[in-house]
């Protein structure tokens, strides 16, 4: 049987002998004419009726509470439930309040997470790409401490000249030239390769001839060094071309110098080798290819002097003017004139 069937059987019993018993009670006190406090009997009729009811709703109370643990539980422990409810949606509110902050934290920490994630990615490419980029330095130290290094990567081994055209066998026999022609430069230094220093792969070989058959005019060869190369070592090598442009025509003037008079000869000597370094600068800007010394021409000190001589004998002021001795094209050399004007 429930809680609550039990509730109202109680009280129906209760009730009804409470009733019982207030009823004797008022009949007894009517037929005796009894009063209360001096009142008249029907009065006091009326107050026992109203105690007998009053008394039927607190033992109705007593006995529940006494009887069954469950009423004295609802009845007497209700306000201290309902402050125990209360404090315990408080607790619930604030453990939702701090679990929405712990998720919020947990996003954050997931956007650190990845963004350190991305960074150590990051370290880690350019950890590899310092690590490669010093294995090969230490191979090129390595190299360079076991031996003389006769080439280094991207050095010129020679500098040509060839006639481009649709001539095919032409083009073939003249880059073999231009190879051979470097290898007996290299041999005459000493170094002795078995089957030749200079190699070119077939492939790049084939591929310049091709390259030269679709052009036209004159065409700057030079052989590159495709790696570090020690002495001794077979030299792999490869072609670029480069149209032969003239930079300078015979006559036109390169630079000019003024030189005041009394001047020693060795000050003038020290204005005519500055002003060729200012002019041998300008003609390398202006695309004049060295040689695979670094020159791209030179005078006899032994004219430089007779100049100096001259200038001086004159005991005047004098503008020097350094001019293209001929057409200069960029396969040089820069041979040039000197021309004075007094001022």
């Amino acid at each position: 049987m429930t809680f609550i069937a039990q509730i109202i059987i109680l009280l129906v019993l209760v009730g009804g002998v409470v009733a019982y018993i207030g009823n004797l009670v008022g009949k007894s006190i009517g037929k005796r004419r009894l009063t209360l406090f001096n009142l008249r009997p029907r009065h006091t009729a009326m107050t026992i009726t109203v105690i007998s009811g009053s008394l039927i709703a607190l033992f109705t109370f007593l006995i529940v509470i006494t009887i069954s643990q469950d009423a004295r539980t609802a009845i007497l422990g209700l306000e201290r439930l309902k402050t125990q409810v209360e404090l315990k949606n408080q607790e619930v509110k604030a453990a939702n309040r701090a679990l929405i902050d712990l998720n919020n934290e947990l996003e954050r920490k997931r956007a650190q997470q990845e963004e350190l994630e991305a960074k150590l990615t990051g370290a880690k490419n350019e950890i590899a790409v310092l690590q490669t980029a010093r294995a090969k330095l230490s191979q090129e130290i390595k190299t360079t401490r076991q031996g003389q290094l006769l080439f280094k990567n991207g050095d010129i081994i020679s500098v040509s000249l060839i006639q481009a055209g649709p001539d095919h066998d032409k083009l073939i026999d003249g880059l073999r030239r231009i190879i051979a022609g470097a290898d007996l430069e290299l041999m005459t230094m000493g170094i002795k390769v078995q089957g030749g220093v200079i190699a070119v792969l077939p492939e790049e070989f084939d591929d310049a001839v091709d390259s030269l058959t679709g052009k036209v005019g004159v065409y700057i060869v030079k052989l590159i060094a495709g790696r570090n190369v020690l002495w001794g070592e077979k030299v792999p090598a490869a072609f670029d071309f480069e149209l032969n442009q003239l930079i300078y025509p015979g006559g036109e003037e390169i630079g000019e110098r003024e030189i005041p008079a009394g001047l020693s000869e060795e000050k003038i000597q020290q204005e005519i080798m500055s002003l060729l370094k200012s002019v041998h600068l300008s003609a390398r800007t202006a695309g004049i290819i060295p040689d695979n010394t670094g020159s791209i021409g030179s005078l006899p000190y032994s004219q430089i002097f007779e100049l100096a001589k001259k200038i001086k004998a004159g005991k005047k002021p004098v503008t020097l003017k350094v001019v293209a001795k001929k057409e200069i094209f960029m396969i040089g050399p820069l041979e040039v004139d000197f021309k004075t004007v007094a001022k």
